[in-house]
């Protein structure tokens, strides 16, 4: 966590070894308790903030490092920290999807969104994980959502879809290409 005392100061270095001690609290926990976690360590103590007023962009993906850094992130940072989080506990990268979303706003609207999906087996109803509502739900649960596509750093899937693509996600989403270039040179490997 030096790397984080050093770019970012105390703070992100405290929330660095809070977020490494969580990871050793959940090593040995099922997996229903690691989604638990890894859902309320980030909800709680990650602010949700636009990628403008952070780094100044329309869109940005942070690396884990980076929220953890900065104290707070958008929709895509909470997933990518939940999903890093979660392959580093061991959860294979087959039951978990980063998911794009409609999220209906009250008033009727919509906004681009993203959550974390995870799936017991491949044909599942998902639990979903959010920073929006942070109760873990099954996705037949959120008829706030409406899910676009969804991807791992492995398979690309369209809405609806039990089989993914044969794009492969870092060729397609360049936001993501750049997260996973940033996180190796941070040492985390996906």
């Amino acid at each position: 966590m030096s790397v984080l005392s050093g770019r970012y100061g105390d703070k992100a270095s405290q929330r660095g070894r809070a977020w490494q001690e969580e990871l050793k609290t959940l090593e040995q926990m099922s997996v229903a308790e690691q989604l638990t976690g890894i859902n309320r360590f980030f909800n709680q103590r990650i602010a949700w903030q636009s990628d403008a007023d952070i780094y100044g962009k329309d869109d940005f993906w942070a690396t884990p490092s980076e929220t953890m850094g900065r104290g707070r992130g958008d929709c895509e940072d909470f997933t990518i920290a939940k999903y890093v989080s979660l392959r580093q506990l061991g959860v294979p990268s087959d039951q978990l999807r980063l998911t794009y979303v409609k999220l209906k706003e009250v008033g009727g609207g919509s906004q681009a969104h993203m959550v974390l999906a995870w799936y017991e087996t491949p044909a599942a109803t998902p639990l979903i994980l959010d920073n929006a509502n942070p109760n873990i739900l099954p996705a037949s649960q959120r008829r706030d959502l409406r899910p676009i596509f969804s991807f791992t750093s492995d398979a690309l899937w369209v809405a609806g879809s039990n089989q993914s693509t044969n794009a492969t996600p870092s060729s397609r989403l360049s936001q993501w290409r750049q997260m996973l270039t940033r996180a190796q040179a941070e040492g985390i490997m996906l």
